[in-house]
């Protein structure tokens, strides 16, 4: 969703927070809304690092004083996943009707 990506990129840009920061977004009536921002790994990150953002490796990446590439939106589509106690993760291929 471009309205979505612009809007946190937009919003990180002006903010200026540098690392890690768990951005919670809800939409409204077709509207995005910030609802809460915290400087730390959020409780979703398991499910950026299993569509492909490999976090510590971009963390390490910064660290040598390189920039990383702009990922937002670039993740592998089609892995269906739930927050609880656990992680589970189920690939679409394996769901059965």
């Amino acid at each position: 969703d471009d309205k979505l990506f612009d809007l946190i990129k937009n919003f990180v840009m002006k903010i200026g927070f540098k690392g890690i920061n768990d951005i919670d977004i809800f939409k409204v009536n077709g509207e995005y809304y910030i609802s809460e921002v915290n400087p730390r790994f959020g409780g979703g990150y398991p499910h950026a690092y299993e569509c492909g953002v490999n976090v510590p490796k971009m963390i390490i990446n910064n660290i040598k004083g390189n920039s990383n590439d702009q990922i937002i939106g670039k993740y592998e589509e089609e892995i269906h996943m739930m927050k609880y106690n656990e992680v589970k993760i189920m690939r679409s291929n394996t769901i059965h009707k």
